[in-house]
């Protein structure tokens, strides 16, 4: 079983640092394998995804069943990133999620 190391994550700027930098924004501190940063790395990359095919329907106000369909998968992949900080947080790092009331 490989051990768990301190990292920073910050969902705003999508980094992930063993430092914390505070200035960068909300941190979220965790304890996580190498195996399970990498599953935070592609939820940030799924979110990016989703987020563009989002904004694309901007500019086409009258198309909102694929726009729903796209903030919904955007929406699903932040609270998936969301529930897996929180399962690997700190106590202060959960309490901070739970203020959310995303789930």
């Amino acid at each position: 079983m490989m051990t768990r190391k301190k990292y920073f994550v910050t969902v705003d700027t999508e980094e992930i640092s063993e430092v914390s930098l505070p200035d960068d924004g909300i941190e979220y501190e965790i304890y996580a394998t190498p195996e399970e940063v990498k599953e935070i790395e592609v939820l940030f990359a799924r979110k990016d995804e989703n987020a563009k095919d989002a904004v694309k329907f901007v500019g086409k106000p009258f198309d909102e069943w694929g726009a729903d369909a796209k903030r919904n998968k955007y929406e699903a992949y932040l609270i998936t990133l969301y529930r897996k900080l929180y399962e690997l947080g700190t106590d202060e790092t959960k309490k901070k999620i739970k203020e959310l009331n995303l789930f």
